[in-house]
């Protein structure tokens, strides 16, 4: 078994990012810069591989600004809240953070809900230095890899709950090894509590029609999604529900499927809506309403609970 450690790893990975000035491209040549550090910094993990190494960089690149991103904007606030809401109804005696980025959430669960194992992991190696740092005087395991090398780096433990949040999953270039090994990571009953980033957006692709954009408006439909800034592409995956449902079924079953940000706004234009005003909080209760219709999946966000078969 091939593991990141932590004494040996570390300064090596802090070095090459600075040297490499990763935290701030703005550039594909900067983004193969970062590629090409992690392969004289880094164990071999799939994580590693030439089709998620751009991956780590291109989150890896806002690391440091990360948690100030989340917290200043009041959009994304509420979906977050609700991504947590839908946890905490299924808290239990181990959990792990697939896609923990600064440490954030974990952070967040582990002050309120003491006495409980919690791990993380995160494709992004500045991302687990950060987390670490983060969570030092809390007994917190955070390890680097995507979900394809949870049984590698954190062999023979099973978690009661498994989370993710705003869509790690989507950048997996193998989801039914992401699938198998999630399977094998679940405890026999347990929970899977994970959001992906929709394929069909109806209203940003409308905004885009209207704004005669129709490359954007169908942009999702792609085979590969290039994320939301053009200058630094994400190659991302997007599914369907049923695309997503039938991956799963084979080991877990569906207790649980909401959409968000159908009509309430996407984090990218919180900007455009006062924090807190009425137009804000009658959008966020049309969503909610709109979950009961064939339209819960049309917006920016699914989020899914799965219970793995006993």
């Amino acid at each position: 078994m091939v593991q990141l450690d932590k004494r040996r790893a570390t300064p090596c990975l802090g070095s090459a990012w600075r040297r490499s000035d990763c935290t701030i491209f703005t550039s594909p040549r900067r983004a193969r810069d970062c590629a090409r550090a992690y392969d004289r910094c880094v164990t071999t993990l799939r994580a590693d591989e030439t089709d998620l190494r751009a991956t780590s960089a291109y989150y890896d690149a806002f690391a440091e600004l990360a948690e100030q991103r989340y917290s200043s904007n009041h959009v994304l606030v509420r979906v977050l809240e609700a991504f947590r809401r839908a946890v905490e109804a299924n808290l239990a005696g181990s959990m792990l953070d697939l896609g923990c980025g600064p440490g954030t959430d974990l952070a967040w669960f582990a002050e309120r809900y003491p006495g409980r194992r919690y791990a993380g992991v995160d494709v992004a190696p500045r991302m687990v230095e950060l987390a670490r740092a983060r969570l030092a005087g809390r007994a917190v395991r955070i390890e680097r890899g995507c979900a394809v090398d949870v049984p590698r780096v954190l062999p023979g433990e099973q978690f009661d709950v498994i989370y993710s949040f705003f869509g790690p999953l989507n950048t997996e270039p193998d989801l039914d090894g992401a699938v198998a090994a999630l399977a094998q990571a679940v405890t026999p009953g347990g929970v899977l509590v994970l959001t992906f980033v929709s394929r069909v957006y109806l209203v940003d692709s409308g905004v885009h029609l209207l704004r005669a954009r129709p490359g954007h408006a169908l942009a999702r439909l792609t085979d590969r999604w290039r994320g939301y800034v053009p200058q630094n592409p994400l190659h991302a995956s997007l599914y369907f529900p049923r695309q997503i449902e039938a991956r799963f079924a084979s080991a877990f079953q569906v207790e649980r499927r909401e959409g968000f940000s159908i009509l309430y706004p996407a984090w990218y234009r919180a900007a455009r809506f006062r924090d807190g005003g009425a137009v804000v909080r009658a959008l966020w209760l049309a969503d909610r309403a709109l979950n009961r219709t064939p339209l819960w999946s049309t917006g920016e966000h699914v989020l899914y609970v799965f219970r793995k078969h006993g």
